[in-house]
């Protein structure tokens, strides 16, 4: 009696005891009516491998390989639940499966594992840790990842967002802009959205789209005028229409930035370039008052430096040298390190250099002070040349001449040595030397016969040959300013000259 009790047992454990093989589960299907599931569980990323499934009522466990696919077989006839579950992701169940007779294959319909909350957190630091430190290809994986696992998580919307910055720093645009135009989408009132439309502008502008860029800003402005990126889209308003060449526009949307938005972070910007935008259409008085605001408002900005300058800029194009050197002390005292500091010395230099309140001697030293201190700046060259040209007018004419040379030897390609060779002539000519302001003259006029003080050059030729009592000569020069330079300045002069050696006509 034990011996077949025995037995019995033995059979029945054959009969239901599953065998497992790798990541599946095994039944002798050939001796009880036993049926498969088989199916796929998706979990985000590219390794989808390590989902238990368990099927309601036995003891039956299968899991999933790296490609998310799982087998179960030995599945007894009945109707079960599939329950899939892996750490750190939400459980997930599938009711009603059924396996109705004995090898049976049942395709259990796909399904994906969202990650619970402390796991998305943890998913959504490390991409963000890969986006902070620049490395955008494994943000870009990791961000979809997490967004395909979590498509509705707490950070689903700030996950889209930002893989649409992350495509846009590795110069994707296309994608930049489609997963912005996602995160608009899916979830149309999160706060994250005003961003997610401003930045699809920003990209939009940067593939020359302007128009579409512009609607983008206008819709921020519009529909979202108390976001943190209201400003921002307002001063884009007034770039974008800048790129479109709508000058007048461009202006006002700045203005609005003023007006509407002063806590930007663009409102100095704004400011600063409605007066750029004034001053370069020669509107100086408009500029004024858009710099003047700047430097009264922000004094401490970056833009108010500029703004100092531009100011007085605005007065010397005007002619207004007295209040232009008053806004070059004022930028010179105030921004003692900006970018404009050698600008502002130099034009400082060049009112004293027109005013007659100052003599050229402090127009030398604040010419000087830019050679001596600022060497290698765009301004030393003219500085130097204008150096010469402070001696020269008080009639210094050696030291001018020396100036002047030395200009010539340590700045050859300047676009002031044409000005230079012929103050080189015009020098040796008010000094007394006609044989040298002949061969300079000369020399000028054969090398720069296009300049505009080519016409000049001949003239004080024929004023040389007369000096020197070669009056053929001095003919001839007068003859070819007008014969060739009818617009000339010295075109009258040359008629007279001409006369008065009394050879009336020229060949």
């Amino acid at each position: 009696m034990k011996v077949t009790n025995i037995i019995i047992l033995l059979t029945l454990l054959l009969l239901v005891t599953p065998v497992t093989k790798s990541d599946t589960t095994y039944v002798n299907v050939d001796i009880v009516p036993y049926g498969t599931f088989t199916g796929n569980v998706q979990i985000g990323g590219s390794d989808h491998s390590g989902t238990f499934i368990s099927v309601s009522g036995t003891n039956i466990v299968g899991v999933t390989d790296a490609f998310g696919d799982y087998t179960i077989i030995g599945v007894p006839i009945g109707v079960y639940n599939l329950t899939f579950t892996k750490c750190g992701y939400t459980n997930k169940t599938i009711n009603n499966q059924f396996i109705a007779s004995a090898g049976q294959v049942n395709t259990v319909p796909s399904t994906t594992l969202s990650a619970d909350n402390n796991t998305e957190i943890q998913l959504f630091g490390v991409a963000m840790a890969s986006y902070t430190y620049d490395d955008f290809t494994s943000a870009i994986s990791q961000f979809t990842a997490l967004i395909n696992s979590t498509p509705t998580g707490v950070y689903a919307p700030l996950v889209r967002y930002r893989l649409g910055l992350s495509y846009a720093n590795l110069d994707n645009l296309d994608s930049a802009i489609s997963n912005f135009s996602q995160c608009i989408n899916d979830f149309p009132s999160d706060s994250i959205v005003p961003m997610a439309y401003y930045w699809r502008g920003v990209y939009k502008a940067a593939q020359n789209d302007f128009n579409g860029a512009l609607s983008e800003y206008q819709f921020v402005v519009n529909n979202f005028p108390t976001s943190t990126v209201a400003g921002r889209a307002q001063y884009r308003i007034g770039r974008t229409y800048e790129d479109l060449n709508n000058t007048t526009a461009a202006i006002a949307a700045y203005q609005s930035v003023e007006t509407n938005y002063p806590l930007s972070s663009d409102v100095t910007s704004a400011i600063f370039n409605a007066g750029w935008l004034y001053y370069t259409s020669d509107n100086f008085s408009s500029a004024i008052v858009e710099f003047s605001n700047l430097v009264t408002s922000y004094p401490t900005s970056v833009e108010a430096e500029k703004a100092s300058y531009y100011k007085g800029m605005c007065y010397y194009n005007q002619e207004n040298f007295t209040q232009a050197l008053a806004e070059f002390n004022s930028s010179i005292t105030s921004y003692p390190a900006g970018d404009k500091l050698t600008d502002c010395w130099y034009y400082r230099s060049n009112c004293k250099y027109k005013l007659e309140g100052y003599t050229y001697l402090d127009a030398k030293a604040d010419y000087q002070y830019i050679v001596t201190n600022f060497p290698s700046s765009d301004r030393a060259p003219h500085a130097r040349y204008y150096l010469g040209s402070c001696e020269y007018n008080l009639d210094n004419y050696t030291v001018a001449l020396t100036l002047y040379q030395s200009f010539l030897t340590n700045e050859p390609t300047n676009d002031w040595v044409p000005q230079a060779v012929y103050k080189i002539a015009t020098t040796y000519y008010k000094n007394g030397d006609y044989a040298l302001a002949l061969a300079q003259y000369t020399a000028f006029y054969n090398t720069y016969g296009n300049d505009k003080d080519a016409g000049d050059a001949h003239y004080w030729a024929g004023k040389c040959n007369e000096k020197l009592l070669n009056d053929i000569a001095a003919h001839d020069e007068y003859c070819t300013v007008i014969l060739q330079y009818p617009n000339c300045s010295k075109i009258s002069n040359a008629i007279t000259r001409r006369d008065l050696i009394g050879l009336a006509t020229c060949p």
